[in-house]
């Protein structure tokens, strides 16, 4: 359930598609990131049991703004409900980013969530489309389901709306914050709406130290989801409210 464009390595959880290409970039490139989080949390929710997580992403850049992607993580399948679905989660992506200036930049595009071995009764694979705005560092973002989000019935044309910021505070160092909202379609499902927000540091090694590339980011991530709706129980019986409030840890390297 990753979002291009979330916060803090992508929410502690995503890979980022680049916002812009330079002027004088190749027309073709490649760039890539791997990642270890003590808790995979997608828009607020643990997607991990809250438990640590392995996470890789590849993003190529083409010609004219347009880019694709793959990223995956290890995930938990009590997060999701679904006791036949393999511990993984793959994402893949496309879009179109378009430089206004300097300091503006638009981008629109999709993305397709897969699990292997998810089986069609389940039907948690999900299709979300999105268009972002981003103004230097703080971007806009609206999210639209064009399947069923996740598997809940009767919810094609759910949408989640977000407002990232990623603050330079030093060269190395970024102050992230986000806010988003998740609106969950569909004749009672309305309980399953909520509000997620997250603040957090980012340090970025700088190129010319021992371990250029290198990221390490702590952030602070909590909902207002009912606790009745996301408390999920494993296959050992275990409860835990998947919604509540964290410290994220991570640390990510860049390639």
């Amino acid at each position: 359930m990753t979002l291009i464009a979330s916060s803090v390595v992508a929410s502690l959880s995503a890979f980022a598609v680049p916002s812009v290409q330079a002027a004088d970039a190749p027309a073709v490139s490649l760039s890539g990131s791997a990642a270890v989080v003590s808790d995979y949390r997608w828009r607020g929710l643990s997607q991990t049991f809250k438990k640590p997580a392995v996470q890789v992403g590849i993003n190529l850049g083409l010609p004219a703004g347009f880019y694709a992607g793959f990223w995956g993580s290890s995930i938990s399948t009590a997060s999701l409900g679904v006791p036949d679905l393999a511990g993984m989660e793959t994402d893949w992506f496309g879009g179109y980013t378009y430089q206004l200036n300097d300091d503006v930049s638009f981008d629109i595009g999709g993305i397709y969530v897969y699990y292997p071995m998810n089986s069609g009764s389940s039907g948690i694979n999900t299709t979300e489309w999105h268009i972002a705005a981003t103004y230097k560092w703080l971007t806009a973002q609206y999210n639209i389901d064009s399947s069923k989000y996740y598997g809940v019935p009767g919810s094609k044309g759910s949408n989640y709306i977000q407002l990232d910021g990623h603050y330079p505070l030093t060269d190395a160092l970024t102050l992230d914050g986000h806010i988003g909202h998740q609106k969950i379609r569909g004749a009672g499902n309305n309980g399953l709406s909520y509000t997620d927000w997250l603040l957090g540091l980012t340090y970025t090694m700088p190129k010319d130290t021992f371990a250029p590339g290198w990221a390490f980011s702590v952030a602070y991530i909590d909902t207002n989801a009912k606790k009745s709706l996301y408390t999920l129980t494993d296959n050992a019986g275990n409860s835990k409210y998947i919604a509540g409030a964290t410290a994220v840890f991570s640390i990510s390297k860049s390639f």
